[in-house]
């Protein structure tokens, strides 16, 4: 796992925020959690859409500092 330095704290937090909260609030966000289908093995927005953020990059042994980076990273672009 990376420690990844933000320059104000993500958007959401991670620990209360499930997957479903993060897509309907940003659309943009589902590319996202695609992109990490395979290193999951399955589709996550079918297997984990009602886990928190932090709770499915848990389930699927994914970096979790990361997947929040990178969603970040698209919800500011949606909202420049």
């Amino acid at each position: 796992m990376t420690n990844r330095q933000y320059e104000k704290p993500p958007p959401f937090d991670p620990e209360v925020a499930t997957v479903l909260d993060v897509v309907a609030a940003h659309p943009a966000t589902q590319d996202v959690f695609r992109g990490y289908d395979a290193a999951a093995g399955c589709c996550l927005l079918c297997q984990g859409l009602f886990e928190t953020v932090g709770g499915l990059a848990a389930r699927f042994g994914l970096d979790r500092d990361a997947l929040v980076h990178d969603l970040t990273m698209a919800i500011n672009k949606e909202n420049p």
